[in-house]
Formats: C-alpha cells, sequence, structure tokens
C-alpha cells in the first residue's frame, strides 16, 4: 500500500511546480529580448561608425586627388569646417559657392574651384545622412614642410542602457553622447 501513495504522488506536476516553471522561462525570454535590442542598438551604433569612417575618406580621397590645391604649401587653408551644408575656411575659398565643375557654360576647374566642389559635396552628403555632425580641417601649410592635415568628424550618438541602475543614471547624466574620428592625411 505504501508504494502505491508514493508513486500517485509523483505521477505528475502539480500547479505550482508548472507556474514556477513559466515565470522561469518567462524571466529567460525577457532577458533574451533585452540582449537582442542591446545587439541592435550596437549594430546600428557600429553602422554609423563605419559610414562615417568611409565618408571621412572619401573627403581624404579628394584632397589627394586635387594635389594642386591640398598639397602646396600656403594654397591650402590653415583651418576649414564643414556643418550642415555650410562650408567655411581661414582663406574664404572653400565657401565660395561653386554649383558644378566644370560649370554648365564648359569652364574648366581652377583647383581652388574644385577643392570648394568638393568639399561643399561632400558637407551636402554628411547632412543627408548624418544632419547634425561637424567637420574640421587643421592643416599644417608652412613653406618648409610638406603640407598636411588632421579632419575630424563628430557626431551624437544615443546611449542605451544595460540596466535599471545605468539607465537612471545615463537619463541623468546625458542621453547621448557626442562621438569623433580623426584621419591624418598628407595630400
Amino acid at each position: 500500500m505504501q508504494l502505491k501513495k508514493n508513486r500517485d504522488s509523483a505521477a505528475g506536476f502539480s500547479l505550482i511546480e508548472a507556474l514556477i516553471t513559466l515565470v522561469v522561462v518567462g524571466v529567460g525570454l525577457l532577458g533574451l529580448a533585452k540582449i537582442q535590442a542591446a545587439a541592435v542598438s550596437n549594430t546600428q551604433t557600429s553602422r554609423t561608425r563605419s559610414l562615417i569612417a568611409l565618408q571621412t575618406e572619401s573627403l581624404v580621397a579628394a584632397m589627394h586627388g586635387n594635389r594642386a590645391f591640398w598639397a602646396v604649401p600656403n594654397t591650402a587653408p590653415a583651418t576649414f569646417g564643414a556643418s550642415s551644408v555650410a562650408v567655411a575656411d581661414s582663406r574664404g575659398v572653400l565657401s565660395t559657392a561653386v554649383p558644378s565643375c566644370p560649370d554648365a557654360s564648359g569652364n574648366g576647374c581652377t583647383p581652388d574651384k574644385l577643392a570648394a566642389y568638393d568639399l561643399q559635396q561632400w558637407a551636402l552628403s554628411m547632412n543627408t545622412s548624418f544632419p547634425g555632425y561637424t567637420a574640421t580641417g587643421n592643416c599644417s601649410t608652412a613653406a618648409t614642410l610638406p603640407v598636411s592635415c588632421n579632419v575630424t568628424v563628430t557626431w551624437i550618438e544615443k546611449t542605451i542602457a544595460v540596466n535599471a541602475n545605468t539607465a537612471s543614471a545615463a537619463a541623468a547624466a546625458q542621453p547621448s553622447v557626442q562621438q569623433s574620428y580623426t584621419v591624418y592625411v598628407q595630400p
């Protein structure tokens, strides 16, 4: 008789055991959802950083392609910058509007016009993909040294919190972080 009683009590799950199993599985699934959200956020961050690097390298390629402007001492500006679609430089050459190069009447491009056109088109492309970016360039233009420039692009990245403690700390401090990418170029 004792053997039959033990077998009956071990025959199946009780309702409490089933509920505990559901809670454990539910918590595990919530953890997986949080991990997936963090992975998607990190993928977006990596995508943005890669595209910024590619865009900056395209500006560097344009600088290499126009050595008559960028590689000649005292021709390249000491500083230049771009924000939104606006371009400015220390000499006022790159901010001159150049709608096309060569122009509609077939006139060729001087190195100054080509540099302005390249930088303006680059700024337009950057503004389309990354509104709110800024770019600065600092060039050494001394006659005794080869021209070299540091091009820095900055942008704002949104942050994602891993847990409740970092979420409240991040929200209190700053919901987004300014990032930058710098390239050294010697045209």
